[in-house]
Formats: structure tokens, C-alpha cells, sequence
């Protein structure tokens, strides 16, 4: 496990919360473990992204730069492509082997709130994030423009998830106090979690994806 703290310091710990390895010295926002399990990416206060190895301290590397705060980040399946939620500038995929900007998403609002993206769908073909205008917006993944906006939430919506095993089901978290399920009209209906409490279904929300 890792974990972030904010003054500046990031810890490596097992299932015992023993303390394995730390870094310090630039504040981290996010960090995503790579698939070797033995590689740490963060995004830090110098708008990018350092990629941290536990077999070799001296490896460390840049992954990437960006020219505005990194809020949040993720990484796909393949652990090629990784997108950025960027403090006023929205949703960026980066590829991370070429360290080349692939794409700028258009459609959410961010400006300096912790929003967070992932890929999801069929074979990954789509990306999603929440936005502040209290939608879920999401894109295929080889176009900038909106496929869908999914209302409902009341507040900033702050996280969204793709199921893994079911990829036509989504969950989207709000600063509502909201959970939402959503799904295909004609198998599933959308239910909300405010805080511990399941309530009764909600409205139909229909993805056409």
C-alpha cells in the first residue's frame, strides 16, 4: 500500500502497515502503482508526473510534465496511457512510453477540486470523469468531444468508477453525499447511496453506449 500525506512525505507499507520504504520532498496529489509492482507514479507540486522504482532509488524518473496543477490521475489496463484531471484545464491523455500528449477532452469543469477520471467500457474505449457543473461527461477515447453527460447528481461530482467485470455499469460519487448506479434503461435501474442508507430506485438514466 501507499500513502500520501501533506507535508511532502509518501510511505510504502505491507498489509501489516509496516513501513517499507518512504520518499519526501515535493507534496504529492496522486499516486497510481504501475503493473511491474515495484514502480510508483506521482503527480507532484511541480506539475508532473516522477515515476519512483522500490528495486532501485536511483532510477527515479519523469514521466511526464504538465503546465498546470495535476490534481488527480489514472492509468489504463496496459499501463500505456494514463489520464490527467488538470487544474483549470480539464481532462488530458497522456501516453506515457512516448511522453506525448495524445488528447485534450472537452465538456467538464475543473478548477482546483480532487475530480478523478478512469477508462472503462469494451476494451477500454471510453474515458469518463466527474466535472463540477454536477455531471458525469464521458468520451470515446479517440475523440475530444462529449459521447454523453449524465445528470442527476446535485452537487460537484467528484469520483467515477467503470465495472470491471460489467462494463455496461457505472458508479459516479458527489459532494451530494451520492452515490449513483447507472446502467443500460432496459436491465438496470439507477439507485443512489446517500451516506450508509440504500434508498429506493431513483429515475431511469439511460447511456447510450
Amino acid at each position: 500500500m501507499v500513502a500520501i500525506n501533506s507535508s511532502s512525505q509518501f510511505y510504502l507499507y505491507d498489509l501489516k502497515a509496516t513501513i517499507l520504504d518512504s520518499w519526501e520532498g515535493v507534496r504529492i496529489n496522486s499516486v497510481v502503482f504501475r503493473s511491474d509492482n515495484k514502480t510508483i507514479l506521482a503527480a507532484d507540486s511541480h506539475y508532473r508526473i516522477r515515476g519512483y522504482n522500490f528495486d532501485n532509488p536511483r532510477s527515479d524518473f519523469d514521466a511526464l510534465r504538465e503546465t498546470h496543477p495535476i490534481m488527480t490521475f489514472s492509468v489504463n489496463s496496459a499501463d500505456r496511457l494514463t489520464l490527467l484531471n488538470i487544474s483549470n484545464q480539464g481532462l488530458h491523455l497522456w501516453d506515457i512510453e512516448d511522453k506525448c500528449l495524445v488528447r485534450r477532452f472537452q465538456g467538464i469543469r475543473q478548477s482546483n477540486f480532487a475530480i478523478h477520471s478512469c477508462f472503462g467500457g469494451v476494451n477500454e474505449s471510453f474515458v469518463a470523469s466527474g466535472s463540477e457543473d454536477k455531471n458525469v461527461v464521458i468520451w470515446h477515447i479517440k475523440r475530444e468531444e462529449p459521447l454523453a453527460k449524465l445528470s442527476g447528481h446535485t452537487k460537484t461530482v467528484n469520483c467515477f468508477s467503470w465495472n470491471p467485470a460489467y462494463p455496461s455499469l457505472l458508479a459516479s460519487a458527489s459532494d451530494d453525499a451520492t452515490v449513483r448506479i447507472w446502467g443500460p434503461t432496459h436491465s438496470i435501474m439507477p439507485m443512489q447511496f446517500p451516506r450508509a442508507m440504500i434508498a429506493p430506485p431513483a429515475h431511469r438514466h439511460r447511456l447510450g453506449i
